[in-house]
C-alpha cells in the first residue's frame, strides 16, 4: 500500500516552532549544574567585590559669570557680532578647566606623581594623608617609572629604602634615581610603603579621563564638575586647586591690559614731570629777568581763555596720536593682546568697548590655543569675531578722526584769533603769558595722568576672576563603585549564562537525531513509534521483562500495525536502518515477538547474510539457514526454526555467510520463499543490512507491504534523514514508516515527556504497574519535574 503525495517533493514544516516548555525541561534537567555555577560564580562576585578599590563621588560648582551685560549701552554692533554668547563662554571655560596647563599645576602642587601604597593590607590600599614621609623625585632614571621603592621610617632621622639605610632630608641615589625623603610628621614610624613615581604625562591623562564637567542646563553658566577617587580627601582636595589655578590663570590674562596701560601712564608721567619741571623753570627765570610780579586783568582772561583752549587741542592731538598707534596696530593685523595700544585720552564709549572686546577675544583665543589646535572650529569662531571687531574698529576710528580733526581746527582758529589779540599786549607780558601757557598745559596734562594712574592702579588691585566657587569640593558618604548589588547580579546571570551556553552550543553542535522534531522538520514520513534504551542483555526483551516501559512501547507499536497494514493479506514488514547499530534486529526481534504474543504465527528472516545478528542472541545454531535455502540446498521447512522463549514465533537463520549475498537476493527463491511463508504465517518479519551499505535491503523492498525504517536517539546522523526522505520521495520502498529506537530517556528527560516520547507509564495500575529497564532512585526535583510534565 502506498499512499505518499509527492507532487511538489517539498518538507512540510513545523509552523508551530520549539516547545517552550521542551526547551526549558532540556536546561532544568541539567539543575544542578546550574546550582553549582551560580553558587561558584556567587563566590566569586563576592571575593571581587571584596578585592576591588572603592570609589568614591567627589564634586563641586562653579558658576561662570556672564558677561551678556556688561556691554549694556553699548553700540548694537557688539551685540549682532554675539560676542558675550553664554554658551561660546561654556565651552571655552570647560576646554580651560580640563587643559594640561591647568592639570599639571595641580598634580604639582598636591604632590600627584608619587604613589604610596600600603601593601600590608588586603587589599592593598593607596595612602594620601597619613603617610609618615614624603618622597621627591629629585633625577629621574631611565627606569624611574618601572620601579617601586620599599620604604620604611625608622625614626626621625632614618628612613631604610629596598633593605638599605639612608638619612632622611639628604638626597639619595636609588634604582629610581635621585629621591629626597622628608618626615611628616604623621602615622607610624614602622610602617612600610611602596612608592611609585609616576610620569606626569600619564598621570595628567589619568585624571583628564577621571574629570567630568557639565553645565547645569543648556542657558546657565554654572558647571558641575565630577570625578571618581579611592580617596576622598585627595579627591576634594584636586577640585578645590582646580578651580584655584582656574581662577589664577583666569585672573592673570585678565590683569595684562590693565598692567600695560599702567606702565604706559607710569612713563609718560615721567616724561611730562621732566617737561614741566623745566617750564617752571623758564617762568621763574622769565619773571626774574623781567621783574615781573603780576599781570593785568585782562591779561589773565586772555591768558585762560587761551590756556584752556590749548588744553583742549592737546587733547585733541592726544586722541589724534592714540588713534594713529591704533591704526598702525590694526594694520599690522598683529592678534597679540600685548601689543593692544592703549587708547588714553578716548572717551567714545564704541571705540572703547570695541578695543576692550578685541583685547578679551584675543586672549580667550590664545587661552584656547592652550589646548586644541588652530583647526578646531572654536578657533575659527574666535579669528572670525577678532576680524569683525577689527573691522568694526577701523569703521569707529575713522569716524571718530574726523570729528577730531574738525574740532582741532575749530580750536587753532580760536588760538590764531587769542594770538592776534595777545599780540596787542606789551612785548614783555605777552611772553610771560607764552611761558605760563606752557606751564599750565605741562601741570593740567600732569595732573590728568596722576588721575589716571590712580584709578588703573584701583582697577588693577580689585581685580577677580570671572567665576565664583558655589559649593566647594565635597565626597560622596558611601562608594559608588563598585556597586555590589550590581555586581552579585552580574556573576549571577554569569553563572547562568555559563552552564547554560554550554548546554546551547553543544546542542547546536550536535550533528546527530536527539529528538522526534528532527525528523519532522528533515521529512514527511511518519513516525509510527518512539523506543526507549533498554540497558538490559536480552534480546527478548517483552518476554523477559513484558512490564518494562520498552516492551509496552513495542505493543504500541504493534497495535500502530492495523493502521498502516489495515489489509490481511499485508503480511510483510521489512525492518532496515541508514548504518550498523540502529537497534533493526532488536526491534524487528521484539516486534515479532509481541505480534506472536497476540495470537499471531509470525516468522523472522535473518535477511542479513553479510552480518548477521539475531541467531546468536537468541543461542540458536546457524549452520543451515537462508543462504542454504537461495541455492536450492535445503526447503524453507529444513531451515525454520522455533524460538523458544515465544509460542507461535520462528525464525530462519542467514546460514552460511555467501561469497555473493546480492546474486542470491535476486536469483528468484526469495519470492518463492516468501510465497510459501504467507500460506504458513500471520507475519513476516525481514531483518535486512542498513541501506547506507549496501542494496540488499533496496531488492527486498519490492516484496514488503509494510517498511519500518530505524532511527536511533543521539547515533544517527541528521543528514541520514535527508538520504531517507529521498528513499522515501523516490518510493525506493512500500509503505515507509520510522521508528526512533533507543531513546536515552535520562538525557533526554528535558524534553522525553514534554512531546511524547513516554505514553505515561509511570502512572501504574494497582500494584501491576510498568517499571524502567533499570530503575534508579530519582530525587525530589527530577519526580517533580515529571509529576508536572505527566500533567
Amino acid at each position: 500500500m502506498d499512499t505518499i503525495d509527492d507532487t511538489d517533493g517539498n518538507i512540510e514544516q513545523d509552523n508551530n516552532g520549539p516547545d517552550l516548555r521542551e526547551t526549558l525541561f532540556k536546561y532544568l534537567r541539567h539543575w544542578k549544574w546550574f546550582v553549582t555555577s551560580v553558587i561558584l560564580f556567587l563566590i566569586l562576585g563576592y571575593i571581587y567585590a571584596k578585592l576591588s578599590t572603592p570609589l568614591y563621588k567627589i564634586e563641586t560648582d562653579l558658576l561662570i559669570k556672564d558677561n551678556k551685560n556688561k556691554m549694556s549701552g553699548q553700540s548694537d554692533l557688539l551685540k549682532d557680532l554675539d560676542i558675550f554668547s553664554s554658551g561660546k563662554i561654556i565651552d571655552n571655560e570647560i576646554q580651560i578647566l580640563k587643559s594640561k596647563t591647568i592639570l599639571k599645576k595641580v598634580v604639582s602642587a598636591l604632590k600627584l606623581q608619587t604613589s604610596y601604597i600600603n601593601t600590608e593590607s588586603i587589599p592593598e590600599r593607596e595612602v594620601y594623608e597619613d603617610k609618615p614621609f614624603d618622597v621627591e623625585l629629585l633625577q629621574p632614571s631611565g627606569n624611574a617609572y618601572k620601579t617601586i621603592l620599599t620604604i620604611q621610617l625608622l625614626n626621625a632621622a632614618e628612613v631604610k629604602v629596598s633593605g638599605k639605610k639612608y638619612a632622611v632630608n639628604i638626597p639619595v641615589k636609588t634604582e629610581a634615581g635621585m629621591i629626597l625623603i622628608e618626615p611628616t610628621g604623621k602615622g607610624l614610624f614602622s610602617q612600610t610603603l611602596s612608592v611609585k613615581f609616576n610620569d606626569m604625562a600619564d598621570i595628567i591623562e589619568q585624571y583628564a579621563n577621571n574629570l567630568k564637567i557639565n553645565p547645569v542646563s543648556k542657558e546657565a553658566t554654572s558647571l558641575i564638575i565630577t570625578m571618581e577617587d579611592a580617596i576622598p580627601q585627595r579627591g576634594q582636595d584636586f577640585l578645590n586647586r582646580l578651580v584655584e589655578e582656574y581662577n589664577m590663570a583666569a585672573l592673570e590674562d585678565k590683569n595684562k591690559e590693565t598692567s600695560k596701560t599702567l606702565t604706559f601712564i607710569t612713563d609718560r608721567l615721567d616724561g611730562i614731570a621732566a617737561e614741566l619741571s623745566t617750564v617752571e623753570k623758564s617762568v621763574e627765570q622769565y619773571k626774574s629777568t623781567n621783574r615781573i610780579t603780576d599781570i593785568s586783568a585782562e591779561s589773565k582772561i586772555f591768558l585762560q581763555g587761551v590756556q584752556d583752549n590749548d588744553t583742549e587741542l592737546n587733547k585733541v592731538l592726544i586722541q589724534l596720536s592714540v588713534l594713529k598707534n591704533l591704526e598702525n596696530y590694526l594694520r599690522k593685523n598683529d592678534d597679540q593682546p600685548s601689543a593692544l595700544p592703549s587708547l588714553l585720552g578716548i572717551a567714545d564709549p564704541t571705540l572703547l568697548g570695541l578695543v576692550s572686546q578685541l583685547g578679551e577675544t584675543q586672549l580667550k583665543k590664545l587661552s584656547l590655543l592652550q589646548t586644541v589646535p588652530e583647526t578646531n572650529p572654536l578657533v575659527t569662531t574666535f579669528t572670525d569675531q577678532i576680524n569683525s571687531l577689527k573691522s568694526a574698529i577701523q569703521v569707529s576710528v575713522q569716524n571718530l578722526k574726523k570729528g577730531l580733526e574738525i574740532t582741532r581746527q575749530q580750536l587753532q582758529g580760536k588760538n590764531n584769533q587769542f594770538e592776534s589779540v595777545i599780540r596787542k599786549v606789551p612785548t614783555i607780558e605777552r611772553g610771560l603769558l607764552d611761558v605760563m601757557r606752557q606751564q599750565d598745559i605741562k601741570n593740567a596734562l600732569f595732573t590728568y595722568l596722576l588721575q589716571k594712574r590712580e584709578e588703573t592702579a584701583m582697577q588693577l588691585a580689585s581685580g577677580v576672576a570671572d567665576s565664583r566657587t558655589i559649593d566647594p569640593a565635597t565626597s560622596s558618604k558611601y562608594p559608588v563603585k563598585p556597586i555590589k548589588n550590581l555586581i552579585y547580579i552580574a556573576f549571577l546571570i554569569a553563572g547562568i549564562i555559563l552552564p547554560g551556553g554550554i548546554i546551547y552550543f553543544k546542542a547546536l553542535l550536535n550533528f546527530r537525531v536527539n529528538r522526534k522534531l528532527d525528523i519532522e522538520q528533515a521529512t514527511n514520513i511518519p513516525v509510527i513509534a518512539e523506543i526507549s534504551r533498554s540497558d538490559g542483555k536480552d534480546a527478548l526483551l517483552i518476554v523477559n521483562k513484558s512490564r518494562s516501559i520498552v516492551a509496552e512501547q513495542i505493543r504500541a507499536l504493534r497495535t500502530n500495525l492495523q493502521f498502516v497494514i489495515p489489509l490481511e493479506n499485508q503480511k510483510i514488514i521489512l525492518v532496515t536502518s541508514s548504518i550498523s547499530g540502529e537497534g533493526k534486529s532488536f526491534v524487528s526481534l521484539n516486534l515479532g515477538a509481541s505480534l506472536a504474543m497476540s495470537g499471531k504465527k509470525v516468522v523472522i528472516l535473518e535477511m542479513d547474510l553479510r552480518k548477521p545478528k539475531l541467531h546468536s542472541g537468541l543461542g540458536i545454531d546457524n549452520i543451515q539457514g537462508l543462504s542454504n535455502y537461495l541455492i536450492g540446498k535445503v526447503n524453507y521447512k529444513d531451515i525454520l526454526k522455533p524460538i523458544a522463549l515465544q509460542e507461535n514465533y520462528y525464525i530462519i537463520t542467514s546460514g552460511a555467510i555467501p561469497p555473493n549475498p546480492a546474486e542470491l537476493l535476486v536469483n528468484g527463491r526469495v519470492s518463492k520463499l516468501i510465497e510459501e511463508l504467507k500460506r504458513d504465517f500471520d507475519y513476516i518479519i525481514l531483518d535486512t543490512p542498513p541501506v547506507g551499505l549496501v542494496t540488499d535491503a533496496q531488492i527486498l523492498g519490492a516484496y514488503a507491504d509494510l517498511t519500518l525504517f530505524i532511527v536511533r536517539h543521539n547515533y544517527t546522523a541528521k543528514s541520514q534523514i535527508n538520504t531517507i526522505d529521498k528513499l522515501y520521495r523516490t518510493r525506493k520502498f512500500n509503505n515507509m514508516n520510522i521508528i526512533l529506537n533507543a531513546i536515552d530517556m535520562q538525557s533526554a528527560y528535558g524534553y522525553s515527556y514534554g512531546y511524547g516520547y513516554g505514553y505515561g507509564y509511570g502512572y501504574g495500575y494497582g500494584g501491576g504497574g510498568y517499571y524502567q529497564d533499570d530503575p534508579k532512585k530519582q530525587s525530589f526535583f527530577k519526580k517533580l519535574i515529571k509529576k508536572k510534565s505527566h500533567d
